[in-house]
C-alpha cells in the first residue's frame, strides 16, 4: 500500500499525500520542539486558566522539558504575588470567564513588583471565542494560542514567543465585546419605495367650512432612556427630521408640577450577601450521601460524620485491613495549620504559611471538610486518614501512603498523585479532573461517581478495582492502566488487551 502514496514537500503545517489521483492532507508534528537557545532549566512559566485539564496540559508538557517551575493558578487575584517570582512568558486561557482572562493581564501590567516587566504574555483562546480577545491586543500581547491545542504546538510556540518576542498590533476597532454586540439592537430595515399617487380629479370648488378648533394631541409618554436635568426645559423638536428623536419629547410631570423620577422614592439598597467560604461552596458541591445537612446542629454533624467513619473502617476492616494511629498525629495542631495555610492562599502568599507535611506519619489524622489546595503531602503515610470533602486540587501527593484513607467528596483537581498507593481508599464522588495517578495503586479502591476526566492513568493498578460507576473514564486511560479479570470498567470501556488473567 505505500508504494502508492507519493510524499509531496508543502509549505505551511502538513504534507499532501496523492493516492490514485486524490489528494489528502496529512497533519504532521514538529521534529524539533523547542530550540537550542533555549534554557529550559532556567525557565518559568505562568498559566492563568479555569481549565483543569489545560492546566495540567501545561504543566505536564514543559515539566518534560525539566523547567525550573509552572506557576499555576485559576484566580485573577494572585497576578501580583506570582508575578513576583520572575517567570519569563505568561499563557492566560480566555476559555470560560474571559473577563477574569482580562483581569489577569491587567493586574500583570499593573503589578508594582514585577522584576520581568516586558514578559511576553500568550492568550489561549477557542477559534469561537475570538472576538473576546480583541481588548487584549490593546493591553500588549504576544501571541494568540488556538484552542484545543497539542503539546508539540504548545511547545513550539511558547519556544518561538520566548525567542522572538513581538508585540501583536491590535486589530482594526470591530463594533464591541460579545456582550455589547447582544445589546445593540439589530439595524432598521430600510423603507420599501412607494409607487407614486395617482392624480386626484378636480372637483367642483366647495363652500368654505367653518375653522374648527385644532384637535389637543394626546400626551406622548417619554421613553425610559429619556433624561435631562432637573427643572430645565424641554429641548425644541428637530425641524425637519421627519420623526422624533428620543430627547424631543419632554419628561412627564405630575399634576404638582414635580416629575416623576424626582419626587418618586429610590428603591431602598440591596443588603449586601456575606460571600460563601470555601468550605461552604464545597459542601454545596459534595454529593448528598457525603453532605452534612446545614439545618443540622453541631452535635448532630458530628455524630453524622462519626458514623460515616465508622462504616468506612467496618468496611476495610472486612476487607483484612488493621487501622492505626501515627506517630505525627498527636503534635498535629490541624486547626493552625489549616487556618495558616487559608491566609497563605487567600493573601497569595504575603500571610500565613503554606502546609507541608511532607514526609510525616499522619495514619488516622483528621482533615476532614479543610482547605488544602496546594498543600504538600508528599511521601506522608496518610493512611487511615479522614479527609472527606476536603479541598485538595493541586495538592502534591506524590509517593504518599493513602491506604484506607477517606476521601470521598473531595477536590483532587489536577493533584499529583504520581505512585501513591491508595489501595482501599474511598474516592467516591471525589473530583479527579486532570490528576496525574500515573504508578498510583487502587486496587480496591471505592470509585463510585468519581469524576477522572483527563486524568493521567499510565501504569495505573487498577486490579480488582470496580470502575463501573466513574464518570467521564475514557478508553484510552484503561488502555493504558493495569488491568485484570476483576476489574469492573464503566459501560463502553473494554479491558486493555495486555489484561493480567
Amino acid at each position: 500500500m505505500l508504494r502508492h502514496f507519493a510524499l509531496h514537500k508543502s509549505q505551511g503545517k502538513g504534507a499532501l499525500l496523492h493516492q490514485q489521483g486524490v489528494i489528502w492532507y496529512r497533519m504532521r508534528h514538529p521534529t524539533d520542539l523547542h530550540s537550542g537557545g533555549i534554557t529550559w532549566p532556567k525557565t518559568k512559566i505562568l498559566v492563568f486558566s479555569q481549565d483543569d485539564a489545560f492546566r495540567f496540559l501545561v504543566r505536564s508538557t514543559f515539566r518534560k522539558l525539566n523547567v525550573r517551575d509552572v506557576l499555576s493558578t485559576a484566580v485573577p487575584d494572585d497576578a501580583e504575588h506570582l508575578v513576583g517570582y520572575g517567570p519569563d512568558i505568561a499563557l492566560v486561557d480566555f476559555d470560560g470567564d474571559w473577563q477574569a482572562a482580562l483581569g489577569f493581564i491587567a493586574r500583570i501590567k499593573a503589578a508594582p513588583k514585577n522584576p520581568n516587566p516586558a514578559m511576553p504574555i500568550l492568550a489561549a483562546v477557542k477559534a469561537a471565542d475570538r472576538d473576546v480577545v480583541g481588548p487584549a491586543f490593546n493591553m500588549g500581547i504576544e501571541g494568540v494560542v488556538p484552542k484545543p491545542v497539542s503539546g508539540h504546538e504548545l511547545t513550539r510556540r511558547v519556544s518561538d514567543t520566548l525567542l522572538h518576542p513581538a508585540r501583536v498590533e491590535a486589530p482594526a476597532p470591530t463594533t464591541s465585546t460579545p456582550a455589547a454586540k447582544a445589546a445593540a439592537p439589530p439595524p432598521a430595515p430600510p423603507p420599501a419605495p412607494q409607487p407614486p399617487a395617482p392624480p386626484r380629479p378636480m372637483a367642483p370648488a366647495a363652500k368654505p367650512a367653518a375653522p374648527q378648533p385644532a384637535p389637543i394631541p394626546s400626551p406622548i409618554p417619554a421613553p425610559a432612556a429619556a433624561k435631562r436635568p432637573a427643572g430645565g426645559a424641554a429641548p425644541a423638536p428637530k425641524p425637519g427630521s421627519g420623526r422624533l428623536a428620543a430627547d424631543d419629547v419632554a419628561m412627564a410631570r405630575r399634576p404638582s408640577g414635580g416629575p416623576l423620577p424626582d419626587l418618586d422614592p429610590a428603591p431602598p439598597p440591596a443588603a449586601p450577601t456575606k460571600p460563601a467560604s470555601a468550605i461552604e461552596v464545597l459542601a454545596a458541591k459534595a454529593p448528598a450521601q457525603y453532605r452534612l445537612d446545614p439545618a443540622e446542629d453541631a452535635a448532630a454533624a458530628r455524630k453524622k460524620a462519626a458514623k460515616a467513619k465508622a462504616d468506612w473502617q467496618m468496611e476495610v476492616a472486612a476487607a483484612g485491613h488493621a487501622a492505626r494511629k501515627g506517630s505525627d498525629v498527636a503534635g498535629l495542631d490541624v486547626t493552625a495549620i489549616v487556618a495558616a495555610h487559608l491566609a497563605w492562599l487567600q493573601s497569595q502568599g504575603a500571610q500565613g504559611t503554606r502546609a507541608n507535611v511532607q514526609g510525616m506519619d499522619l495514619a488516622g489524622a483528621d482533615l476532614s471538610r479543610t482547605v488544602l489546595a496546594n498543600a504538600t503531602f508528599r511521601e506522608a503515610d496518610l493512611c487511615d486518614a479522614t479527609l472527606t470533602e476536603s479541598r485538595l486540587d493541586g495538592a502534591d501527593f506524590r509517593y504518599a501512603k493513602l491506604e484506607a484513607a477517606d476521601l470521598a467528596g473531595a477536590n483532587l483537581g489536577v493533584a499529583q498523585l504520581r505512585h501513591a498507593k491508595c489501595r482501599l481508599a474511598n474516592l467516591a464522588g471525589a473530583v479527579l479532573r486532570g490528576a496525574d495517578l500515573s504508578g498510583a495503586d487502587l486496587r480496591g479502591a471505592k470509585l463510585e461517581g468519581a469524576d477522572l476526566k483527563g486524568a493521567t492513568m499510565i501504569s495505573c493498578d487498577l486490579r480488582g478495582t470496580d470502575l463501573s460507576k466513574a464518570e467521564n473514564m475514557a478508553q484510552a486511560q484503561a488502555d493504558k492502566a493495569f488491568c485484570d479479570m476483576k476489574t469492573k470498567l464503566p459501560p463502553g470501556i473494554m479491558r486493555p488487551a495486555r489484561d493480567d488473567a
